[in-house]
């Protein structure tokens, strides 16, 4: 009787420790669960991480319709390109922190699809780029892997400055989709263009690119800007055509500046020397692609106009037309008549054709 009463008491211990166990978990869960909530709410109610960092749907003429990623922090990047259509490099750096942190990416990503959704609109790429190089973000890899959740593609355009470090191309190894710039092989016109920051060496990031493309697995494709009197001549692009040819490539983009440029002088080369140029291309690299023509004239955004359209603009020039026929069907007509005469935004014109841009001194 004595072992039965014994037995029955430390049974009687043993449920009460269970119960408390599952009281005490699940009063975690609902402070975890708050705090959570909380969380959330904090990072959705700040409009610039919302609208600035995350961005669009917008039109590639790449990758189709994309939701973008913008996370490095503004004005700071590893080139100041003399094509730049967003603004000018305030500071030339080879790191940086990002502007979120992977938690509070994904909260605005998975906030940003949910209004996309509804808005019955459909992406086919989440794609990492912006004023500065996605690379100089530290926990790119972290930001992959946890948009992957999501179930689209990640595609991440890169400058290719900082190839030359391992550890920048391990981070995007976990990308479905890199493209990589090569605007020349020539250390002069580098310097010249793309105004690098003074502890890069050229050829180690063309050595970079080649090992980053023998190891990557995903779709890989190249990005070379044409400028008037820079690299626009046969044996700038004949040598760049051997370069290009030693790596595996899926795609080698050809294009001119399609924005306003953040010099003035940065101008596409004259038709007929594009004519000459694009026999040169199509005989000597494989898998090459021409774009000449403008970009897609398409602008939409979601719930809040003002701020997501500065969001844009910090990226590059919209077209004008494009805003205000957006403006003028959805009842938006009135603040964007205000954001232009209170000069947060501007009118410019490149190439006979009107852009909405941010005003520099704002």
């Amino acid at each position: 009787m004595r072992w039965s009463r014994h037995n029955l008491h430390f049974g009687y211990t043993i449920n009460r420790k269970h119960t408390m166990n599952i009281k005490l978990k699940a009063w975690f869960k609902r402070k975890y669960e708050s705090i959570c909530h909380r969380l959330e709410r904090s990072i959705l109610s700040n409009k610039t991480l919302k609208c600035k960092v995350v961005f669009g749907p917008v039109h590639s003429r790449r990758l189709g319709t994309i939701l973008g990623i913008n996370n490095v922090k503004p004005g700071i990047c590893s080139y100041n390109c003399i094509y730049c259509p967003g603004r000018k490099t305030s500071c030339c750096a080879i790191c940086t922190n990002s502007c979120l942190s992977s938690y509070e990416l994904y909260i605005s990503v998975k906030n940003k699809l949910d209004e996309i959704k509804k808005a019955n609109k459909n992406i086919e790429f989440i794609l990492f780029a912006g004023s500065g190089d996605p690379c100089m973000d530290s926990a790119l890899s972290k930001h992959i892997l946890l948009l992957r959740e999501f179930g689209y593609r990640i595609a991440v355009f890169t400058n290719s400055a900082l190839l030359w470090n391992k550890k920048i191309r391990e981070n995007l190894m976990f990308a479905d989709y890199v493209s990589i710039k090569t605007d020349t092989v020539n250390e002069n016109t580098w310097l010249k263009m793309n105004r690098p920051h003074e502890r890069l060496k050229y050829d180690h990031i063309l050595n970079g690119i080649r090992r980053f493309a023998d190891n990557f697995k995903g779709d890989l494709a190249t990005e070379t800007t044409l400028v008037k009197g820079f690299n626009d001549n046969p044996d700038e692009i004949r040598e760049l055509s051997k370069f290009i040819n030693t790596f595996r490539h899926d795609f080698a983009y050809f294009m001119t500046p399609v924005y306003p440029p953040s010099e003035n002088y940065a101008v596409g080369p004259e038709a007929e020397t594009l004519n000459t140029l694009s026999e040169i291309i199509k005989g000597n690299i494989s898998n090459a692609l021409l774009l000449w023509g403008h970009e897609k004239e398409d602008f939409f955004i979601t719930n809040d106009f003002e701020n997501e359209l500065l969001g844009l603009l910090a990226l590059h020039p919209v077209s004008e037309n494009a805003v205000r026929r957006f403006a003028e069907a959805n009842n938006k007509k009135d603040e964007f008549h205000e954001m232009i005469t209170s000069s947060v935004i501007k009118l410019v014109e490149y190439n006979g054709n009107k852009y909405l841009s941010m005003d520099m001194n704002n």
